[in-house]
């Protein structure tokens, strides 16, 4: 790929980085992460390891395929002595089972952890630190466009402290579906 024009360009032209994210979320209950154990490269800083012990696994949320099913964000927080990041995740569900029903709600009680695939091979982690709660609840089953979905969202309690960093990159030499359940 040709890419002659460089007037300060702050990307490589021939290792153009994929856009876009996949089409599930990873969760996994904090303190289950807290528990296993996360290594990351000396060099790059990304993730490239991640052990849960033994019985414990991080659980799977599919959406449509298409990035507006899964929105994720991290908007800066100002807050006095403490600055970061609240992490969000905004997820349209295609599993509208009672258990489905159920494990969403338990977030209210229990913080998550999320992991977002990337079209690149890497993943994004939402809410390492302090952890996501659900701070929304909606579904609509009359309505044709949405009415197969619960939508929900997960995010870093107000009443927490923000994520220090923004969401941890997870290297693609990582199989993050090595998380999930069985």
């Amino acid at each position: 790929m040709a890419c002659k024009i460089d007037r300060g360009s702050a990307f490589d032209c021939a290792n153009l980085e994929q856009a876009g994210i996949g089409n599930y979320v990873l969760l996994i209950n904090k303190e289950d992460l807290d528990a296993g154990a996360i290594t990351e490269d000396p060099t790059s800083h990304e993730i490239d390891t991640i052990t849960l012990d033994t019985a414990t696994y991080a659980y799977r949320f599919d959406s449509a395929k298409g990035s507006v099913h899964i929105v994720p964000s991290s908007p800066y927080r100002a807050v006095t002595a403490i600055d970061g990041f609240d992490h969000t995740l905004d997820i349209r569900a295609l599993d509208v089972s009672q258990l489905s029903r159920e494990n969403i709600a338990k977030m209210r009680f229990q913080k998550v952890v999320a992991i977002v695939p990337l079209a690149n091979g890497k993943s994004l982690m939402y809410g390492r630190n302090v952890g996501l709660r659900i701070s929304d609840y909606q579904e609509n089953p009359g309505d044709p466009d949405t009415g197969a979905t619960i939508q929900f969202v997960i995010k870093t309690p107000e009443s927490d402290p923000p994520e220090i960093a923004p969401p941890h990159i997870i290297a693609d030499t990582f199989d993050i579906t090595t998380l999930e359940t069985v």
